[in-house]
């Protein structure tokens, strides 16, 4: 048997049911669930049938996951494609689904986004000088983004737009 959080024990059905309610919350992927049922004390013989009940049942989707934590880190955070990926690579998340999120992000609107971080970057420093742009560079790096793409956008900005 196991034990939860607040001593417990859980059979497999309650075990089930409690991850099944926490993956109902917001999209989770199999290492994340992994050290959850650590935390809870879950008995490990059950955690692998657990996993591959929540898959079956809907609940785990590792692409779904992928896709989500891909979309919200860019829109909401502001992420460039290299944070992006090592935060999936640290969550055991195979390489060919990092590279569908990654995919689905519309170079145009990457480029666009890109392109207001610097120059809004560029105008809290106080104008465009070769220092302030080197700072710009460093904070858009900082943030996730290609160097190339950066070098690129920087070429681009115009003094007039800041």
């Amino acid at each position: 048997m196991s034990g939860s959080s607040n001593g417990t024990i859980l059979d497999f059905g309650q075990a089930y049911r409690k991850a099944a309610d926490y993956c109902a919350i917001q999209d989770r992927c199999i290492s994340e669930m992994r050290l959850k049922f650590i935390n809870w004390n879950i008995d490990r013989s059950y955690i692998n049938s657990i996993i591959s009940k929540l898959i079956e049942e809907g609940f785990l989707d590792e692409k779904r996951f992928a896709l989500n934590y891909a979309g919200g880190k860019f829109r909401i955070n502001g992420w460039g494609r290299l944070k992006i990926a090592a935060g999936l690579r640290a969550r055991n998340i195979p390489a060919s689904l990092i590279q569908q999120a990654l995919s689905t992000f519309e170079t145009d609107a990457y480029s666009i986004f890109l392109n207001t971080l610097l120059q809004k970057k560029l105008s809290q420093l106080g104008g465009d000088t070769l220092q302030n742009r080197q700072k710009a560079a460093f904070f858009a790096a900082s943030r996730g983004f290609e160097q190339g793409l950066i070098a690129i956008q920087l070429r681009d900005i115009d003094i007039s737009d800041l």
